[in-house]
């Protein structure tokens, strides 16, 4: 456990530049310990100098990302939220799939075993059929292809 001086050292190194290895070594105490303080504040990245006005606007989202609604970030734990429920969070993030971090080498492309047609499909490598219709119509007797 820090105590409130060590956490005011942290914060104040980690805003000149230092990185968490950095203090960790200047401070004696555990590099995860650093890290997870200065995540809880937003100093994260590489070990660089810090403005205050840029902490503050990026440390707390304040309304839910879809209806807008405020969220209440009273008592949690973790990561801050992003959404006000579970249906705001699912939308969301069906309506901004681009904004999904995806790795070009998880992206797979096949040929359906149903209609022949070529389709892509990511993060699924065992992938037959372009389609739930096609997996259906081939399994019971609908093919198109023969």
């Amino acid at each position: 456990m820090l105590k409130t001086e060590q956490k005011q050292q942290i914060l104040e190194l980690r805003k000149k530049g230092y990185g968490y290895k950095s203090i960790a070594s200047i401070l004696q105490i555990k590099r995860d310990s650093v890290r997870n303080l200065c995540k809880s504040h937003g100093l994260v990245g590489y070990g660089q100098p810090v403005d205050n006005k840029t902490v503050e606007e990026s440390t707390t989202i304040k309304n839910c990302l879809n209806c807008g609604k405020e969220l209440n970030t009273e008592d949690k734990r973790g990561r801050k939220p992003k959404f006000c429920c579970e249906t705001c969070r699912r939308t969301w993030w069906k309506n901004n799939d681009d904004k999904k971090n995806k790795r070009d080498s998880a992206w797979y492309s096949f040929k359906c075993k149903n209609c022949g047609k070529e389709f892509k499909t990511y993060g699924n490598k065992n992938r037959k059929y372009c389609s739930i219709k096609c997996s259906i119509d081939f399994r019971f007797g609908s093919t198109t292809l023969k």
